[in-house]
């Protein structure tokens, strides 16, 4: 790593000090027990709301299509709902690069995104902001040095009038006024970077530091340079830095200042506004203080919470694999295009957004007859009343019968499709771990790929499928597996709508786990809609990102469970996020224990 600080060469030393500080600020660097997946007994296994599951094995239904059974009929959720919180704790976490951009962003003023440059952020669970997998490495604190030294640079070479340099430099120090000067200011920077009082020995640290490099150097300014830059390599401004008795594995209730930053992070992807802190200041923030329902409802309806559709929405529904969708150029050539392909995220997120705006039934995810549409959408979908030049997304009634919900949707169809051809596998994998969580184990080794289907021969995709599952390896999973994603084989590999598949009529049907016969992704969609996994799996996913960390062993499932089912039916996106929001799980912290 480099000795020197950003571009200034002030404190050559600063940067490693405060690297090793981050690195020794806290013993807590073990990732959670457990993770993994549980499951229950081989035999018919009755799931939540008394569906019988059927053990592995094929069993035909009306218009020949297969029945879902689970792995020896096992679900993930067959588990005791309870109130009681789950062992898990939430390692300590570091901003993410998303996080770390629109902190800098609001304490700054900066319209620079240097954490573009950082490694990647590790994924778990589908999401990048699970502490255990927000690993620092040397290359990120070399990074995270560079990016602090340019962002203070960028702000100590604005004029000294300019708004946001005075945002941060109340007063401009000079050798006279030094001492009191760059307390008051560290003072008010450091909280603000902190998210919660900086203490008198810390602003003292960073006030004497201050002292120090501009008595040697002559020169004010480059001791405020050195201060400000080491505020941004505090343990305390890179990482979610929360309280509480690390050597008790009883839960610990978040203070006001650590809540509000939860929620902040949570729903805006970024540091507290001046509302919340000021709610938290007058620790009226916690769940029994007067202002925590109305701060998080305004939250919620905020414009920052955009910020919520774009990161938990574009890693769950992966919007951010859009980019690498490309269709065979040759087989769909004047079909797809670029056009399409930048539409498709757009429509996406603005439908979710507007599910969350508009306080839709969580179910409304899967059963909407609207999407949002512009001009290519429009004609790809077969909705008219849509110019074909129009570049803005409106809301559009979906053709019936053909669209409707998240898994009809451009988006998804293209996402969990190969080059040429459809692939009911990841369509139905994604369905069981995205929509349900109740995915199944991975293939066992020495498994033969899919051959897939040669075009002109007849093959069509449910018949190469029903030749992989009878190798008896293959069945356990595929029999879970292939009817959901067979649903959705009115839709080609681009996601266009379709009745015919190889000269052969589509055949989309299949039955739930209850028996219940369906024929195509519409009525596939109804019926996930209706099915109590969906709630808790929506409560999962939306409670791993907020809270940071895994809900996989089973009694965090059981937990997951209890939390979501007074959801079942009747909740909307909003209670959604109130009721993560006020779960315990959110709401409090515990450490390793002895």
């Amino acid at each position: 790593m480099s000795k020197t600080m950003g571009r200034s060469g002030l404190h050559q030393d600063l940067a490693m000090v405060m690297t090793l500080f981050v690195f020794g600020c806290t013993g807590v660097a073990s990732v959670p027990g457990g993770g993994g997946t549980t499951t229950s007994p081989g035999g018919p296994t009755t799931t939540p709301g008394g569906n019988t599951m059927t053990p592995g094995g094929t069993t035909s239904t009306p218009g020949g299509g297969v029945t879902t059974g689970g792995p020896s009929g096992a679900s993930l959720w067959n588990v005791t709902p309870t109130t009681t919180l789950d062992s898990g704790r939430v390692v300590l976490r570091r901003l993410n690069r998303t996080e770390f951009n629109n902190t800098v962003r609001d304490l700054l003023g900066t319209m620079t995104t240097p954490a573009d440059k950082f490694p990647a952020d590790g994924v778990n669970d589908g999401f990048d902001t699970l502490g255990g997998n927000l690993a620092f490495s040397d290359l990120l604190a070399e990074n995270m040095e560079t990016a602090a030294g340019a962002l203070i640079d960028e702000l100590l070479g604005r004029v000294k009038t300019d708004p946001l340099r005075m945002r941060v430099l109340s007063c401009e120090p000079a050798a006279a006024n030094l001492s009191a000067c760059m307390t008051t200011v560290l003072t008010s920077f450091m909280t603000n970077a902190y998210r919660r009082p900086a203490t008198a020995a810390e602003v003292s640290d960073m006030v004497a530091l201050a002292t120090s490099i501009s008595t040697s150097s002559g020169d004010p300014l480059r001791g405020v340079n050195a201060a400000l830059k080491a505020v941004l390599l505090s343990p305390h401004f890179l990482f979610h830095v929360e309280g509480g008795n690390g050597a008790s594995a009883a839960p610990t209730p978040l203070t006001d200042y650590e809540l509000a930053s939860r929620l902040s992070y949570f729903l805006w992807s970024t540091m507290p506004d001046p509302t919340l802190t000021q709610a938290a200041v007058g620790t009226k923030l916690s769940p029994a203080g007067a202002d925590f329902t109305s701060q998080l409802n305004r939250m919620i309806m905020d414009p920052k919470a955009q910020a919520f559709v774009d990161n938990f929405g574009g890693q769950w529904l992966q919007l951010r694999d859009v980019p690498g969708v490309a269709p065979d150029s040759t087989m769909f050539a004047g079909v797809f295009d670029d056009a399409l392909r930048l539409s498709m995220v757009p429509e996406t997120s603005t439908f979710f957004a507007s599910l969350i705006q508009g306080s839709q039934p969580l179910t409304t995810l899967l059963t909407a007859n609207f999407s949002f549409v512009n001009g290519r959408i429009a004609k790809f979908y077969g909705i008219s009343g849509v110019p074909a030049t129009q570049t803005t997304f409106t809301k559009a009634t979906l053709p019936a019968n053909q669209r409707m919900g998240l898994l009809t949707q451009e988006s998804f169809l293209a996402v969990t499709s190969l080059a040429t051809r459809t692939s009911p596998v990841i369509r139905g994998n994604w369905i069981l771990e995205h929509i349900l969580c109740d995915e199944t184990p991975p293939p066992p080794p020495g498994i033969k790929p899919l051959v897939p289907p040669q075009m002109g021969d007849g093959l069509t995709e449910r018949v190469a499928l029903a030749m992989h599952r009878a190798l008896p390896a293959c069945a356990t999973c595929h029999n879970t597996i292939d009817p959901m994603g067979l649903a959705f084989e009115n839709y080609d590999a681009i996601g266009a709508y379709r009745t015919m598949d190889n000269g052969q009529t589509v055949d989309a049907t299949g039955a739930y786990p209850d028996g219940t016969p369906y024929d195509g992704g519409i009525a596939l969609s109804n019926l996930l809609a209706k099915d109590p996994r969906f709630t808790r799996c929506m409560t999962k996913q939306v409670m791993t990102y907020a809270v940071g960390r895994t809900f996989d062993k089973s009694d965090a499932m059981a937990y997951v469970a209890g939390v979501a089912d007074p959801l079942v039916g009747k909740g909307t996106w909003p209670d959604l996020l109130r009721t993560v929001a006020s779960s315990q799980a959110f709401l409090t912290r515990r450490g390793e224990g002895p």
